[in-house]
């Protein structure tokens, strides 16, 4: 094969130049006009032509132009609506395509027609069938010994992997016209039409791939992105130890390390990842994670308190008197925060790390963490008796329930089995209890409803040992503590939200929930929604959540 031409397929695969997108959409238009194996018609001109600054943002303008067309796609962006980053994600991309088409949203989706399979595959059979003629057997496939195939897929591996945590989004960017048509079969055709003239399906196609990133065709319009402004290559293969493998122009990044793709968080603070993780990576990637922290130096454990096993005290009053004692009179995080500097104190806690359990601020952090959660089982009392005087139906269980006279035992099997628990968490399950506000009422939580309401959940501690992530090993738990807000909501579900533990601190982030916020932090965020954080970031919400959370205790 001529190595010219490899080279040169090679060359605009790797490409970090701007688009030249006047001759795209030619060839483009060229394409249509040759997409039916008959020729005697071909599809009509696009209308539209969307270009969009990185793969991620084209895939979201083709889910949502497909979804009036498709009904799982319909399913897949209902749910993605129905929570506060997908929602803002769904309509930018809406307000762009309209921006783009000069038209409103219902023209839009009107014009553009359903997105094409038939051009891709079955005429692209035809009019390679026509350079290489009728035998099956005589069109050349994708060969894993060809050097440009493994780079090809290589890098298509990883811009198909990381599109924000939307799996649908991963499929749709694989889904690109280059699924059915790659590189280096574009090249061997080129090679087989030397000297004659190309079926003009395949020349339109070669024209498009040399001078643009993915596309996308429907009936009457095309989606298309741009290339990236910055690769990083090793052996042509995306790679960058200390940074992304590459960077698009709205700031999309792609992380990989000699070909592979690779979480960010491991690129960047390699000496984060538990070790039973670290052994399933490449060996290549192992040596050079142990080359690069060498051998972890051991952290000194911290001197826990005596306080921290000692049995506090049900009664407020009693449980604050025996602190003071313990620190001889000195709680001055707990004065601050009893004089309403709630949410500085606690980010002081959360700074001091490991430490909070060591005198003298143990004492001080416990006294915080009980008032903190004292308040809020106030609170999720006031909104369960508010919800029952409106009416509100819960299928099953009770909105709230308190510890009960296990819970301490309950606690300390946890911490043994998975890890110590943050101060707030323990301090939730030896205060608060449990709380399930999933149900249904016609205003906050309407059936077929179009926002996820998301209310509190707090599983029981005794749910919490049955379905957390225990790790081994040295890897990290995750102690379960809601489902996630899809879930909440009767339509199936993603990854629960959890807190990790080991957790020596004052507090835990919560995973997977949508705020990305520390526990204390998101009850917060709750309470101020009236019990209801999925409405955070909606214009118009129920009058109802505004009586839900009137005069609620401060924390």
């Amino acid at each position: 094969m001529n190595s010219g031409i490899r080279a040169a397929w090679l060359s605009s695969l790797l490409s970090t130049e701007p688009a030249d997108r006047q001759r795209a959409e030619s060839a483009l238009c060229d394409l249509y006009a040759a997409a039916m194996p008959d020729r005697s018609n071909g599809l009509p001109r696009p209308v539209h032509f969307f270009w969009f600054d990185s793969p991620s943002q084209a895939a979201w303008a083709v889910q949502v132009l497909n979804a009036p067309h498709d009904t799982l796609t319909q399913t897949i962006l209902d749910n993605i609506g129905r929570q506060k980053q997908g929602r803002e994600i769904l309509d930018s991309t809406r307000a762009a395509l309209c921006q783009r088409a000069q038209r409103e949203w219902g023209d839009i989706a009107a014009s553009v027609g359903e997105k094409l399979w038939e051009p891709r595959s079955i005429c692209l059979i035809f009019a390679r069938k026509e350079l290489y003629g009728d035998d099956p057997y005589a069109i050349p496939g994708r060969s894993k010994g060809d050097h440009l195939y493994r780079i090809e897929k290589s890098f298509r591996n990883v811009v198909g992997s990381q599109s924000s945590g939307y799996c649908a989004l991963n499929t749709t960017i694989e889904g690109s016209f280059y699924h059915d048509y790659w590189f280096s079969e574009m090249a061997m055709d080129e090679d087989a039409a030397l000297g004659r003239e190309a079926p003009p399906l395949l020349a339109a196609a070669w024209s498009a791939a040399r001078c643009a990133g993915l596309w996308w065709l429907f009936r009457r319009a095309v989606v298309l992105s741009e290339r990236p402004v910055e690769m990083r290559l090793k052996n042509s293969l995306l790679h960058c130890e200390d940074g992304p493998a590459a960077l698009f122009r709205d700031g999309s990044r792609l992380w990989a390390w000699n070909g592979p793709t690779m979480r960010e968080e491991w690129i960047l603070h390699p000496e984060a990842i538990p070790r039973s993780t670290l052994r399933c990576l490449a060996s290549a990637f192992q040596e050079y994670v142990k080359a690069r922290i060498g051998t972890p130096k051991r952290r000194p454990k911290p001197k826990p308190s005596a306080i921290m096993k000692q049995e506090l005290p049900a009664a407020s009053a009693d449980r604050i008197k025996l602190l003071r004692q313990h620190n001889q009179g000195y709680l001055p995080l707990f004065d601050r925060y009893l004089a309403g500097d709630h949410q500085k104190v606690w980010e002081e806690l959360v700074a001091m790390g490991p430490s909070v359990r060591e005198d003298p601020r143990a004492a001080d952090a416990l006294a915080v963490a009980y008032e903190t959660m004292s308040r809020v089982s106030t609170n999720v009392r006031t909104i369960a008796a508010r919800l029952e005087a409106v009416g509100y139906q819960k299928e099953e269980g009770v909105l709230y329930q308190p510890p009960g006279t296990n819970t301490r035992k309950q606690i300390a099997r946890l911490e043994r089995k998975a890890g110590t628990l943050p101060l707030s968490l323990r301090a939730f399950y030896d205060v608060v209890g449990a709380v399930d506000w999933t149900g249904h009422h016609s205003a906050i939580a309407p059936r077929n409803n179009p926002v996820t309401p998301d209310p509190l959940v707090v599983v029981p501690i005794e749910i919490a040992l049955e379905y957390s992530d225990f790790g081994e090993d040295g890897e990290e738990s995750g102690i379960m503590i809601a489902p996630d807000e899809v879930f909440k909501a009767g339509e199936g579900g993603g990854d629960a939200f959890k807190i990790e533990v080991p957790n020596l601190g004052a507090d835990g982030e919560l995973i997977n929930e949508a705020h990305k916020a520390y526990f204390v932090e998101y009850l917060r965020v709750v309470f101020r929604f009236g019990g209801f954080s999925g409405y955070d970031g909606i214009e118009s919400v129920p009058a109802e959540l505004a009586e839900l959370g009137q005069g609620l205790v401060a924390f």
